[in-house]
């Protein structure tokens, strides 16, 4: 016995007794209602994955919520919700810059398609102006040729000076017709051309209403995955780690901008007056002997302001390169 599957599409009679090319409409169902059982079957295990997931996220969080809750209540001091509070704006100020980085990216791709559309229209308004020269010159022709073939006539009396204007005037005539056909032919092309360009006009506008759609697309999409890695990291590093607090740490302060006259760094620690402008070498030079000093005591707090002129990139590695160095949260 043959177990095997039927063809799709096979051995059916069709019109006149002859074996149809077409699949038939029960074998067109039978694909289709197994793709929908396959789609059907994938989701539900995706949604059991994601409910689970869900679950564990939603106790991972109440958890973690007790526990903050009890030792924020015993160990919270006014100077560490400020310190934390500053570094929080700190990071949410570089995740600001990194979205506007992004998307001042996708406006300028947008702008470079706007500038290719005006220059094809451009060069499609160039091409009509040429044609229309064109134009304007065969006509000119044709009555210069016109004109000659009148004054032929009406200089009858000079037959001998008339008979070389006359050779001259055809050698003019047959330049003008070769001239006329190769103007007909580049009228053509012209057209052809005018023709493409106003094709590719289009091609570009449908190409920029897609990419306008697709950027919007990707910035929702941004913004939704943003939101559940930082919501997820945040949770993890509470659950294996704790929060990283300056109660009973030794506290220094950088404060980072970009002036007119270049990058500025500040910097103050306990026992000073006042912020300090300083060198990058001065303040890691200062930071090393107070890692000396106090050890994994020793709390780093960077100021970047809203307004520091700085990119997303500059101002993270500038934090990331003094935390890793020197705060007592990143020494192993």
């Amino acid at each position: 016995m043959d177990t095997s599957f039927p063809p799709i599409g096979g051995s059916h009679a069709g019109i006149g007794g002859e074996n149809s090319f077409w699949p038939s409409f029960t074998d067109i169902m039978m694909v289709i209602t197994m793709i929908f059982l396959m789609a059907t079957s994938l989701l539900v295990v995706r949604n059991w994955q994601l409910v689970a997931e869900l679950q564990e996220s939603i106790a991972a969080e109440r958890i973690a919520s007790q526990m903050i809750e009890s030792t924020s209540q015993e160990n919270a001091t006014l100077e560490e919700r400020l310190a934390n509070a500053e570094q929080s704006n700190s990071i949410l100020r570089l995740r600001l810059m990194r979205k506007d980085e992004e998307l001042e990216l996708a406006e300028r791709s947008l702008r470079e398609q706007e500038s290719s559309i005006a220059s094809l229209e451009l060069q499609n308004s160039d091409l009509e102006s040429s044609l229309q020269q064109t134009r304007a010159q065969l006509d000119t022709a044709n009555l210069e040729i016109d004109a000659a073939s009148a004054q032929n006539q009406d200089l009858s009396q000079q037959i001998a000076a008339l008979n070389q204007q006359l050779a001259r005037l055809k050698l003019d005539s047959e330049q003008a017709r070769s001239q006329l056909d190769a103007a007909q032919v580049q009228i053509a092309e012209l057209s052809e051309s005018s023709a493409a360009q106003q094709q590719s006009i289009s091609r570009l506008t449908q190409e920029k209403t897609l990419l306008s759609q697709e950027i919007e697309s990707y910035n929702q999409q941004l913004l939704t995955l943003k939101g559940d890695y930082e919501t997820v990291k945040s949770k993890y590093e509470e659950l294996i780690k704790p929060a990283r607090s300056a109660r009973g740490k030794y506290i220094a302060e950088v404060y980072y901008v970009k002036g007119q006259s270049g990058n500025v760094i500040r910097y103050r620690q306990p026992g000073d007056d006042g912020y300090s402008r300083l060198s990058l070498e001065q303040v890691e030079s200062r930071l090393a002997r107070l890692k000396r000093e106090h050890g994994k005591n020793l709390y780093v707090k960077i100021i970047i302001p809203k307004d520091s002129g700085l990119s997303y990139n500059e101002a993270w590695q500038f934090m990331r390169s003094l935390l890793v160095k020197y705060d007592y949260y990143y020494q192993e």
